[in-house]
Formats: structure tokens, C-alpha cells, sequence
């Protein structure tokens, strides 16, 4: 009787072993996954990206996109405009950089004017005007930096950082350079979307961006 009390003891502790290591291997999973199994999760916020710039008189600005289901704060996210820097101690100069309160909500858009350009674009808030202006018949390169000094997207058309003149004149074209459609790979020229869906937007011409 003996023997088979200790038996019954035996697979009860590993029963209760198994059962233990399989708990922790959920709650690591859950972790991992950032809370409950199927929940929601926490986006990256380097998820957020350019998703429209114009330089035509009315329209001059940058549209950040948040694809992400959580607002992003924008405190100490920058933009950064063809390689420039201050000469006066060397560090980026920067074209436009968040400050508190400046946020792009999930799935929603976050619109950075131009300097001395009012226009056309969603109404001024605090933060959101950039240091200088903006042009569709010039190169340009713009960066998205996080607040670690990560360059987490890029805008470019036609400047070429290694030229003897980088910033070179184009064709004027009369549109804004948009994603397709929010957050893709694929930039068209498009009718101005500011603060809105890029998504069903009227193509300009053939949509095509000539120097990119």
C-alpha cells in the first residue's frame, strides 16, 4: 500500500511540474505578445511615418500618419531637411521638432505647416510649424527622427547629398507627393488629402512624381 502512495505522490509532483512550466511558458507568450492572448498591443512608435508633403503656395506641409492602433507622442521627434546643420556648433538644425503636448492619434494624421504658409492646410495647433518653408520644384530630403536620434523614415526627391549642389531645381509639380494609400510603400502625386485618407485621393496627371 505503501508502494503505491509514493507512486501517487510521484505523479502528482509531476503533474503539478508540467502544469507549473506550462503556466510560465503562457505568461512568457503573453509577454511577448504584450498582454492577453488576441488582445491589443502596444505599437512601436517608430511605426509612424511621412505620409504627404507639399510644397505648391496653400498646401505647404508634412502629414505624418500613425497606422498604429495607440496615439504616438511626438515630444522630441524631429524632422530634419536636406543634411543641414547650424555652423555655429556644428548640430543638426533642425526643420521642426515635437514638443509637449504635439501627438498623432492611432490610425489618425498629424499635419506640420510650412513656415509662412497658412493655406489650405487643418488649422495651426502649438508645435506644429516648422522652421522654414517648403518647395515642389526643388530637391528635397526630409527625415523622420525619433526621440533616441533614430532616422525612422525617409522623404526624398532628388537631393543628392554627394552632388557639389544638392538641392537643385525640378519640374514644378502641382500636387502633393502622397502614399498611394496611408502608410504604403508606393508615393503618387496626388490631390492635397491634409488630415485626412490619402486613400481614394484623385491622381494628378498620371500620378506620376518625376526625380524620385
Amino acid at each position: 500500500m505503501k508502494k503505491y502512495l509514493l507512486i501517487a505522490a510521484a505523479l502528482l509532483t509531476a503533474f503539478a511540474f508540467v502544469s507549473c512550466n506550462k503556466d510560465e511558458e503562457v505568461e512568457k507568450e503573453k509577454e511577448e505578445q504584450g498582454g492577453e492572448q488576441g488582445g491589443g498591443q502596444e505599437v512601436e512608435a517608430a511605426s509612424i511615418c511621412i505620409n504627404e508633403v507639399n510644397g505648391v503656395k496653400g498646401y505647404k506641409g508634412i502629414e505624418i500618419y500613425n497606422p498604429g492602433d495607440k496615439a504616438v507622442d511626438l515630444k522630441d521627434w524631429s524632422i530634419k531637411k536636406n543634411d543641414e546643420v547650424d555652423d555655429a556648433d556644428a548640430a543638426t538644425k533642425l526643420y521642426w521638432k515635437g514638443i509637449e503636448g504635439c501627438s498623432v492619434p492611432a490610425k489618425g494624421f498629424y499635419v506640420i505647416h510650412a513656415s509662412k504658409d497658412d493655406g489650405n492646410l487643418p488649422e495651426k495647433t502649438e508645435g506644429c510649424v516648422a522652421t522654414g518653408g517648403l518647395s515642389n520644384k526643388k530637391a528635397v530630403k526630409l527625415e523622420l527622427i525619433n526621440p533616441e536620434g533614430k532616422t525612422v523614415d525617409t522623404f526624398n526627391r532628388g537631393y543628392d547629398s554627394s552632388a557639389e549642389a544638392p538641392e537643385v531645381s525640378l519640374d514644378e509639380l502641382a500636387g502633393s507627393f502622397a502614399r498611394e494609400t496611408d502608410g504604403a510603400a508606393a508615393w503618387k502625386l496626388m490631390e492635397p488629402t491634409f488630415g485626412a485618407t490619402n486613400n481614394g485621393a484623385a491622381l494628378v496627371g498620371d500620378g506620376v512624381i518625376t526625380g524620385m
